[in-house]
């Protein structure tokens, strides 16, 4: 009986052999995984994706053929030469200032020897506030048009006081207290300031030469919501050209590429990228 046991046990073992030794080969293409921590987990190598501009919309459009432009428009005339010679000279500079007309042929030009712009007389109470006139299409406005002060009844002198409360760190909340002016009131101008500001910003940051950039995203918190402001930095100069506040997702990086890319000088051929 026990020459049976062990006769038994001897096939037994020899059928278990091979087994083992294919285990131990990886000849099995798929093995069950051991939950156990001591086991060795395979690793499986994660695919990238490939960047090129068909991924960002934004590339996409641009790399499309453009049409063919039309006639170049007729350099405008100096309206000193269209006018009539008589009348009053002209007394108030309007240099700076242009027509917001978009019908008008001078609209946009800034310059006081071309377009038609004179002096119209002041109104406010609490500030004189200089109006202006298009002698081209009769369109009036002030000289607060387009600023963060237009339409405002409060004083500057006081806007400009809150507002550097609030540049120097001070909180809105805090600065309804101190100021008596609405909390409301105080955001309001902060928006405007904050908009006028970007205007600035994207019109004299552009064709800038960086030789080297750091881009970075830095986690804050807004309203107790997690947001991340993706910026742009340049190590030498601490000059910041591009400043984006955002999810933290492909399309918030694609927007800071193409603002980057918009106030540089020279930025890399797309064939270095795709």
């Amino acid at each position: 009986m026990a020459f049976h046991v062990f006769f038994f046990l001897l096939v037994i073992c020899l059928a278990l052999l091979p087994l083992a030794l294919l285990w131990r080969l990886d000849w099995f293409r798929f093995r069950p995984s051991s939950s156990r921590g001591g086991a060795k987990r395979s690793t499986l190598h994660r695919l990238l994706k490939p960047r090129c501009p068909d991924d960002c919309p934004a590339c996409r459009l641009a790399s499309t053929p453009a049409l063919a432009a039309g006639p170049e428009p007729a350099p405008v005339r100096p309206w000193r030469e269209v006018k009539s010679h008589r009348g009053v000279p002209k007394r108030v500079n309007t240099e700076g200032d242009a027509c917001p007309n978009p019908q008008c042929p001078y609209f946009g030009i800034t310059e006081a020897q071309i377009h038609a712009l004179v002096g119209d007389g002041k109104h406010g109470q609490a500030e004189r506030i200089q109006t202006f006139r298009c002698q081209a299409c009769r369109s009036t406005f002030t000289s607060r048009r387009d600023t963060p002060l237009y339409r405002l009844k409060t004083p500057s002198q006081q806007i400009v006081m809150v507002l550097s409360a609030l540049a120097e760190g001070l909180d809105p909340s805090a600065a309804e207290r101190v100021f008596s002016y609405r909390q409301a009131t105080i955001t309001t101008w902060l928006t405007r300031a904050g908009v006028h500001a970007h205007t600035l910003h994207e019109r004299f940051f552009f064709h800038l030469h960086l030789p080297h950039l750091q881009l970075d995203e830095l986690r804050t918190r807004l309203r107790c919501a997690k947001q991340v402001l993706w910026l742009a930095i340049d190590p030498c100069t601490k000059i910041p050209p591009v400043l984006q506040l955002g999810p933290r997702t492909q399309h918030m990086a694609h927007r800071l590429i193409h603002a980057l890319r918009l106030s540089l000088a020279a930025f890399l051929s797309p064939t270095l990228y795709e």
